[in-house]
């Protein structure tokens, strides 16, 4: 039998105090503090979260030392340092409650808030916000979380697609997009490629010394004993760019440039500009002959080339609605490196991470992969595809999934030419996101691509 002396018994008897509720505050801002006149700064929104827990200390609220903020980190994604330590903590037992100032603080992506949302379901962990009266302890608090997520992702989707309907509007105008103008041309103050006499007087000098010398390794050896420069021009952080000598990548670059015959490009073609061609039309087609001559010579063709490097080339999109282009490095040690580059202009939201280059074999990957998941896992598509097609041919579903299978199970045995030709058929579009991408399938590419490797008796 266990004996307890007096003072033990008494200390037993006594209430135990409860334990403290250990607060972490979380502050974000889009941009540096002061920039933002729509939100308070991360000191405003961290003495508004302190107030509040100590408003609740009746309950044992305790604030934790410290804040965890993100000082110029958009809510689009997930890729915060603060946000990460908080995660961190909330894992290792560190926190029981998480106050912000406002819930979108947290996440403007409904996407990452189904990511978020189940850390604060662990028991004892919960979301409070100053400005909302919302609690995820409970279902309803998480519905309406849910709810102003949904509408704080909307206003960004609305932000993108008025932008993409200006960028429209304003390339159809004729007023030029790019950060610069191309070697030719200056931007005027209306926002229109004006021609520079001088520097227009030199690209058709190059049109013209690529005829008389009849390769691209002659003509950039006569542009580097010339000292011919790429266009230069100063950013709008007084940092100059450009003004360099002529590489192979950069005269190749020049002499397709169709802005050089009066075209602007957008919504994923060339269309006839309102600004002055500086090439004439007939220089341009014999350039291009020869080009094609000789790329016949090497036994691929232009065109065949464009296909096998940049196969989603004019489908690549920020989502704002600017282009990706297309670049490929001169060779380095024998070998050249090929990226979709990054869309140039002015970005609507400073606060979203800025699209940045990809080389060209990480998204062929990402996209590949993509398609194969479709082959091995046809169902959904299959849906669509027969629903349009009652009857004609009549499709026998398994045999048509067999056949989509057997696609992906044969892929690697494929050319490379064969690879790129089935994205550009199958892949529409693609969309660039801070945090995400979107594929638009063609819908056509797949009725052809059953159409010819369906078999009534057996699939190939």
């Amino acid at each position: 039998m266990m004996l307890f002396m007096e003072d033990e018994l008494a200390a037993l008897a006594r209430p135990t105090a409860p334990c403290p509720l250990r607060c972490a505050v979380y502050a974000r801002v889009s941009v540096e503090d002061g920039q933002d006149k729509q939100m308070p700064s991360i000191e405003v929104q961290t003495q508004a979260c302190r107030a509040f827990i100590e408003a609740h200390r009746h309950k044992n609220w305790l604030a934790l030392d410290g804040v965890y903020a993100d000082n110029g980190y958009s809510g689009g994604n997930l890729q915060r340092p603060a946000l990460r330590r908080l995660l961190d903590d909330m894992q290792s037992d560190q926190i029981d409650v998480v106050v912000v100032h406002r819930f979108d603080r947290l996440s403007r992506s409904i996407f990452d808030l189904e990511t978020l949302l189940p850390l604060f379901t662990i028991p004892g962990i919960r979301l409070v916000s100053v400005t909302q009266p919302l609690d995820t302890k409970s279902p309803e608090g998480r519905l309406s979380l849910h709810l102003l997520t949904s509408f704080a992702q909307f206003e960004r989707e609305l932000i993108g697609e008025r932008t993409r309907e200006k960028l429209t509007a304003t390339r159809a105008s004729g007023r030029w997009q790019g950060s610069a103008a191309p070697l030719g041309y200056r931007i005027d103050h209306e926002q229109r490629l004006a021609v520079v006499d001088a520097e227009a007087a030199m690209v058709r000098d190059i049109f013209q010394r690529f005829l008389d010398l009849g390769s691209m390794s002659a003509l950039v050896e006569f542009l580097q004993q010339r000292g011919y420069k790429t266009k230069s021009w100063v950013t709008r952080d007084r940092k100059k760019r450009g003004g360099g000598l002529f590489d192979r990548n950069a005269a190749y670059r020049l002499l397709n440039n169709r802005v050089l015959i009066g075209e602007v490009y957008y919504e994923g073609e060339w269309h006839r500009g309102q600004h002055r061609p500086i090439v004439d039309l007939a220089l341009w087609n014999r350039v291009h002959e020869v080009m094609e001559q000789r790329a016949r010579r090497k036994g691929t063709s232009n065109q065949d080339r464009d296909l096998l490097d940049f196969p989603l080339a004019g489908r690549l999109f920020w989502h704002d609605g600017r282009a990706f282009g297309c670049f490929e490095s001169s060779s380095r040690k024998g070998k050249r490196y090929r990226y979709y580059t990054a869309p140039t202009g002015d970005q609507p939201d400073d606060s979203e991470p800025h699209p940045k280059n990809l080389p060209c074999a990480v998204l062929h990957e990402i996209v590949t992969d993509q398609i194969r998941q479709r082959l091995r896992d046809p169902s959904l598509l299959l849906d669509t595809l027969l629903d349009g097609h009652q009857g004609e041919p009549v499709f026998d579903r398994n045999l048509a999934l067999a056949a989509m299978k057997q696609l992906d199970d044969v892929w690697g045995m494929f050319i490379d030419k064969t690879q790129a030709q089935l994205m550009l058929n199958l892949v529409q579009q693609v969309t660039l996101y801070p945090d995400q991408m979107q594929l638009r399938w063609s819908q056509q590419g797949w009725e052809t691509l059953l159409r010819e490797h369906y078999r009534p008796e057996k699939p190939v």
